[in-house]
């Protein structure tokens, strides 16, 4: 009786063994690839931070971890140096690098509005009392220093401004301040007359800097998109990881676009310092509409023709349909018709 009882406790724990090996192995044969990104600490990127916290990108069968950095270069560099797969980063930011030589394409689209090619209402010049920087008059800002990130799309943002007003860049005294959070101390205290930024920066000047104001938002100079990139590599080598990712992306989009106060709550345990009341303002100023149409490569193609009028004069242009990999988009736009159906219909033809 005690040696069959001995059998028979022997085989049980033979049994819990082998049945924790086996739920173990599963587990392990169940883990999610991981993919890095690296991302801005604005809310050209909110779609991202909300697919990691809400685990929409998990849901889909790929576990991204955040890289959160200041500007369009930080991004650039960082997939340079291939410390991650993916990066967000505007349309003017991802041209450069093309012709720079560097081998990554748009995987989607992230902050844009694909109705209309001159969205920018999430850009805007911010000046302090005293400047003498009258609202609206963008004549006002000859012989005034203005602080903003050069090389960014705040920069290419402010040329446009001054050029529609036929006044050279050269007119105004640029004080580059690279990190946007910098922006308001420097306004305040007098060391720049106005900055030039994106969302929630310009909301948090406008909180923080007692009288100031909005000298222009927006304006349909340029259209701000954001796009997500993929190395040539991952794109060959992994791409139903790609296709995942996209997938998270566009739930995480349309969450966003349905949730947008959550969406900030999100963003502000990411990025710490911003007030919520003020991303919650910051916010309504900003489109998540992630479809790639005729509108969008309009954007594309006037964003190639000011990097080579401003920046690289005398380069190769680039073939601008070629910068895609848009077949991931359709794929999820065909299965899941459903994170697209609050978005407002493209004009005929588009």
């Amino acid at each position: 009786m005690i040696a069959l009882y001995r059998k028979r406790s022997a085989a049980l724990i033979v049994g819990i063994v082998l049945a924790w090996a086996g739920s173990a192995g599963s587990a392990a044969a169940q883990a999610l690839p991981v993919v890095d990104a690296v991302i801005g600490n604005n809310f050209g990127h909110l779609p991202m931070f909300v697919g990691v916290e809400k685990g929409f990108f998990k849901k889909h069968g790929v576990d991204v971890r955040l890289k959160v950095v200041n500007t369009g270069t930080d991004m650039v560099n960082s997939m340079k140096k291939r410390e991650v797969q993916i990066g967000d980063m505007s349309v003017t930011t991802f041209l450069k690098a093309r012709h720079e030589g560097d081998p990554f394409r748009v995987i989607g689209i992230i902050q844009s509005d694909a109705t209309r090619a001159n969205a920018d209402e999430p850009l805007a010049i911010v000046a302090r009392k005293g400047s003498g920087i009258r609202p609206g008059n963008i004549e006002d800002l000859k012989g005034k220093r203005v602080g903003l990130a050069q090389a960014q799309t705040s920069d290419e943002y402010l040329k446009m401004v001054l050029a529609r007003r036929n006044m050279k860049y050269e007119d105004v005294t640029i004080t580059n301040i690279m990190a946007p959070p910098a922006l308001a101390p420097a306004l305040k205290e007098g060391k720049v007359d106005a900055v030039v930024s994106w969302e929630p920066y310009n909301s948090i000047v406008l909180d923080q800097v007692p009288e100031s104001y909005v000298v222009i938002r927006g304006g349909g100079h340029l259209s701000y998109v954001m796009v997500a990139t993929a190395h040539e590599p991952t794109l060959q080598n992994s791409p139903q990881v790609i296709r995942n990712f996209v997938a998270g992306l566009a739930e995480a989009s349309q969450y966003t676009r349905k949730n947008r106060d959550e969406a900030v709550e999100i963003f502000a345990k990411w990025v710490p310092g911003l007030d919520p009341a003020v991303g919650k303002k910051a916010i309504q100023h900003i489109s998540y509409d992630p479809r790639i149409s005729a509108p969008v490569m309009q954007v594309f193609e006037a964003a190639e023709d000011d990097v080579l009028k401003n920046t690289l004069k005398g380069a190769a242009r680039l073939n601008v349909p070629e910068q895609f990999a848009s077949s991931y988009l359709a794929e999820v736009q065909k299965a899941h018709p459903d994170y697209f159906n609050d978005l407002p219909p493209l004009p005929a033809g588009r």
